[in-house]
C-alpha cells in the first residue's frame, strides 16, 4: 500500500473555507483505480492540516495525480484559497505501508 500525505499549511483566516471546501469535496479520486481511502486531518494545534490518501500502489497515485480527469475535478475550487503570494503552502510527502 502506499500513502500519499499532503501537509497544508492554511492561514487562520483561510481555516473554515478550506475546511468547508474538504468537507464538500467533489470525491472524484474515490472513482480511481488503486485508491482506497481519503482522509482531511485537522490539527490540535498549529496551522498545517494533513489531506491523506492511501492507494494500492504509488503508481495508481502517480496515474491520478499526473494531469487525471478526476484530479482536475477535484481541485478545480482551488482557485478560491490563491492569493498572490499564495498564502497556502503544500508539501507532499509518500510512505510505504511496511507494517499493519
Amino acid at each position: 500500500m502506499y500513502f500519499a500525505m499532503n501537509h497544508i499549511t492554511v492561514p487562520e483566516d483561510k481555516r473554515e473555507r478550506f475546511e468547508e471546501m474538504f468537507k464538500t469535496r467533489a470525491r472524484a479520486v474515490d472513482k480511481r483505480p488503486g485508491f482506497i481511502k481519503f482522509y482531511c486531518l485537522k490539527p490540535e494545534s498549529g496551522d498545517t492540516y494533513i489531506i491523506m490518501t492511501l492507494w494500492e500502489n504509488k503508481k495508481a497515485f502517480e496515474e491520478w495525480a499526473n494531469g487525471s480527469p478526476e484530479f482536475k475535478d477535484g481541485h478545480k475550487r482551488a482557485p478560491e484559497l490563491s492569493e498572490t503570494p499564495p498564502p497556502i503552502t503544500s508539501d507532499m510527502k509518500g510512505y510505504f505501508l511496511i507494517a499493519e
